[in-house]
C-alpha cells in the first residue's frame, strides 16, 4: 500500500491488529449477519472501491489522535490512485498483498473462506431440499455468487485457481458481476446469516 500525504504530512498505512479492531467494530462497515472486518473483505471481493476508502483510513488507526479524517483519505486517494483504472487494481491487489503478509489478518482471511465455504454448504443443503420454483432459482443464483467469492478469496489466499465446487442441480446460466440478480445474492462474506 501507498503512503498518503494529507495536509501536507506523510501517513504510512499499516494493516496490523489496530486496523482490524477498528475495522471490525465501524457501525458504518457493520450489517446485521456481519462485523466490519468481513464486510469489508467482502467488498474488496467484490471490488467496491469504497472499501479502498475504508482500508486505507482504518489503516491509519495506529495514528490514534492524530489519524486523518475518512473525507481527507479519500481526497489523497482521488489524487494518488482513483486516477486510473490501473492503479485502482492495483490498489485491491496490494491490499490484499498486505493482509496476507500480517499473520493475523491471514489467519482472519482464513477464517472467512472457512465461513463462506460453511454457509455455501448450507445453503446447497437447503436447496437439495427445496421444489423448483422461484425461490429455488434465486437461492441457485446467490449459491453461484458465494462459490465465484469462495474462488476469489481462494485464488488470493494460495495465488493459484482451483476449480468451483460443483452445484448439487442444475443451475441457471452464469452470472456476471455487473448483472442485475447480483443485487439479491447474498452477502459473501458473512456470520450466521444461515
Amino acid at each position: 500500500m501507498q503512503a498518503l500525504t494529507i495536509n501536507n504530512q506523510v501517513y504510512e498505512p499499516k494493516l496490523n491488529f489496530a486496523f482490524y479492531k477498528q475495522t471490525r467494530d465501524d457501525k458504518f462497515l457493520k450489517d446485521g449477519n456481519s462485523d466490519g472486518f468481513s464486510a469489508v473483505v467482502n467488498g474488496l471481493l467484490e471490488e467496491n472501491v469504497d472499501m479502498i476508502v475504508a482500508v486505507y483510513y482504518h489503516s491509519l488507526a495506529y495514528y490514534k489522535r492524530n489519524q486523518p479524517t475518512e473525507d481527507d483519505v479519500e481526497a489523497a486517494l482521488e489524487e494518488l490512485i482513483f486516477v486510473d483504472d490501473d492503479k485502482t487494481n492495483q490498489a485491491f491487489a496490494d491490499i490484499f498483498a498486505d493482509l496476507k503478509a500480517n499473520g493475523f489478518l491471514a489467519r482472519k482471511l482464513s477464517e472467512s473462506l472457512k465461513e463462506l465455504n460453511r454457509n455455501a454448504d448450507l445453503i446447497e443443503k437447503r436447496i437439495n431440499g427445496m421444489d423448483d420454483g422461484t425461490e429455488k432459482e434465486q437461492m441457485l443464483t446467490g449459491l453461484e455468487y458465494m462459490q465465484t467469492q469462495i474462488e476469489k478469496l481462494k485464488q488470493l489466499l494460495t495465488g493459484q485457481e482451483s476449480s468451483p465446487k460443483p452445484l448439487a442441480s442444475a443451475s441457471p446460466s452464469p452470472i456476471s458481476p455487473s448483472s442485475p440478480q447480483m443485487s439479491s445474492a447474498p452477502s459473501a462474506v458473512a456470520t450466521n446469516s444461515i
